[in-house]
């Protein structure tokens, strides 16, 4: 009896302890706790629900995707034929884009109920989306050429549009006005009641949508300070490219004390006569990418050779069929006619014809870049960023590169049917087709060779991105153009109000490759390299190595031998003077 009293007695206190010990644990895990909530409270979540004939994302969701990716990274697309009521659980923006007039599925009559976050929406069908609409009365069509923030007196001008006209109760706040520059007459065109919102355009590009990029922050309630990021990039450097220039420019902003990236293309292949050149045959050039490096400015990389089929390095495309305008789904000198879904006798045969083209593709996109990651490495050059040439990459594609970059630059294919359907977002985003990759968006363009007012049009571009609190100054150059028409570019941005000039290595970067691991960490680039994979993947640095060893080897020995010969000389015109002052004094 005693025995089991005592049993009960001792389980009693063990209880007591764990009670004990799991009070002080959530005492002290409490602060952590509500914090990791109040985080999660505040990181946005949102919802876009889309209306298209086909119900497919296509290239207008995507555009869309680039600027609310500028304020979240949870982002979801759901067809309004698909979504469901538990879609909208902790949602805490919600957007509707109808790209056609049309009846929505009956389920809207209920499903928008008991949602009480922040709405937006875009385009056709919002007299559908309940009780939180009731503010507009949507009429007909109208033209518009112009458009303005209500809020400034500045205007955009745009391409000849149609925008959905509406009138509105007087509860409501007109956000945008648009009209024809002869007519003079205002129709609204985005409009605010309490936290929801409508935009009356069906369609997005980055001339109109730089005003709706701005609203967002109201969209969003975030008060972003008004202050401009932008960077150069010195673009195309492979390995036949005059270091001159190149070397004289880099001296130019490292005297201005101006970061800046420099795309580089490792090797180029003369399509002639087959001969693949790699920095081991221009050492000079090499010299002077490490001394960029080591002076401030970040390397890209910019394809491995920037070429498919017979195109020459730096005009080819290299993750795109351009002569088809598909991905690239085969060899270059195999000849692909691709197949549709009805030439199959059952859609799991489609989608395994499907899958097998993506694989190759994967393995043809991710071959090319460990290629550049490796061989930008052995010769101690470190990738922060990856920009696709020509800017073309399928959406797999860009799927398969955010396994080994953080971060893109430049513009976006927004489309697997045409290459040419690309863009460029106004601020800095991660849009979720970029699968977690921050896009830094070129939003100037270049200077062309053959056209002298170059630089006054790219100047015209940023009155448009000042249009934003917190829009994106971005140019490239070609260095072969010259240090000439490079000041006259770099005066005229040296003259861009607020402007932060972006360096990638004071950025959270990484670059994950099979042989290599990169990382920014307090402005210091850090690595992890298999050298003995990346330096033997093929003969070249080996090769350039053992020569720069044996010219070290022969400048000692050279050193060496004139050393003794100079000592040789001093000793035999002392022995002679010695012989001599002997002789005298006989």
């Amino acid at each position: 009896m005693k025995s089991s009293m005592g049993k009960q007695t001792r389980i009693s206190k063990w209880w007591k302890k764990l009670f004990f010990l799991i009070c002080v644990t959530l005492f002290t895990l409490q602060p952590l706790i509500s914090t990791a909530v109040a985080k999660g409270e505040d990181e946005p979540k949102v919802l876009v629900i889309y209306t298209t004939k086909d119900g497919e994302i296509n290239e207008q969701h995507r555009y869309l995707d680039m600027l609310i990716g500028h304020f979240a990274s949870d982002i979801r697309f759901i067809s309004s034929d698909e979504v469901e009521q538990n879609d909208l659980i902790s949602v805490t923006h919600l957007f509707y884009y109808g790209q056609f007039s049309t009846k929505l599925p009956p389920k809207f009559l209920t499903i928008l109920d008991d949602y009480d976050g922040a709405f937006v929406a875009i385009g056709y069908n919002s007299d559908m989306l309940g009780d939180q609409f009731d503010f507009l009365m949507p009429k007909h069509e109208v033209l518009i050429d112009q458009i303005s923030l209500t809020s400034s007196n500045g205007s955009l001008d745009i391409s000849l549009s149609n925008v959905v006209h509406f009138d509105t109760d007087d509860e409501s706040e007109i956000l945008i006005n648009g009209r024809m520059k002869d007519e003079g007459v205002d129709y609204p065109v985005m409009v605010k009641a309490e936290r929801n919102y409508y935009y009356a355009f069906d369609s997005f590009d980055s001339t109109q949508a730089i005003l709706f990029a701005e609203m967002l922050h109201v969209v969003f309630e975030v008060d972003h300070e008004e202050k401009y990021s932008g960077y150069i990039r010195l673009e195309d450097v492979h390995p036949l490219v005059d270091p001159k220039p190149l070397r004289e420019i880099a001296e130019i902003l490292k005297e201005k004390n101006i970061p800046y990236m420099v795309a580089v293309i490792p090797i180029y292949t003369n399509q002639s006569t087959g001969r693949r050149m790699t920095f081991a045959d221009s050492p000079q050039l090499l010299k002077v990418l490490k001394q960029i490096q080591k002076d401030g400015g970040s390397i890209v990389l910019h394809g491995y050779t920037h070429q498919f089929r017979t195109s020459e390095t730096g005009e080819g495309f290299e993750f795109w069929d351009v002569e088809n305008n598909r991905p690239i789904y085969a060899p270059e000198d195999q000849k692909l006619t691709l197949k549709d879904e009805q030439d199959f006798s059952s859609k799991k045969e489609y989608k395994k014809y499907i899958s097998e083209l993506k694989a190759y593709e994967r393995e043809y996109t991710e071959t090319k870049i460990n290629k550049g990651i490796d061989e930008l490495v052995k010769y101690g050059l470190y990738p922060l960023a990856f920009e696709a040439p020509h800017y073309t990459m399928s959406q797999h594609g860009y799927q398969i590169l955010s396994e080994y970059f953080s971060t893109y630059v430049g513009q976006v294919q927004l489309s697997d049917k045409d290459w040419r359907i690309m863009d460029t977002s106004p601020y800095i985003t991660s849009p979720s087709f970029l699968h977690g990759m921050e896009l830094l968006p070129e939003t100037m363009g270049y200077v062309r060779p053959d056209d002298p007012e170059s630089v006054h049009k790219m100047m015209e571009n940023t009155d448009r991105m000042g249009l934003i609190r917190d829009g994106m100054f971005a140019a490239f150059y070609h260095p072969y153009l010259g240090v000439e028409r490079f000041q006259e570019l770099i005066a005229e941005l040296e003259e861009l109000p607020n402007v932060s000039w972006i360096d990638l290595r004071e950025r959270d970067i990484w670059v994950k490759g099979e042989n290599v691991s990169i990382q920014t960490e307090n402005g210091e680039i850090i690595t992890e390299v298999n050298y003995l994979k990346v330096i033997f993947s093929s003969l070249d640095a080996p090769l350039y190595y053992l020569g720069r060893f044996v010219g070290y080897i022969s400048f000692g020995i050279v050193f060496v031998g004139s050393v003794a010969v100079c000592m040789f000389i001093v000793f035999t015109i002392r022995l002679k003077r010695r012989n001599k002052q002997t002789e005298g004094g006989v």
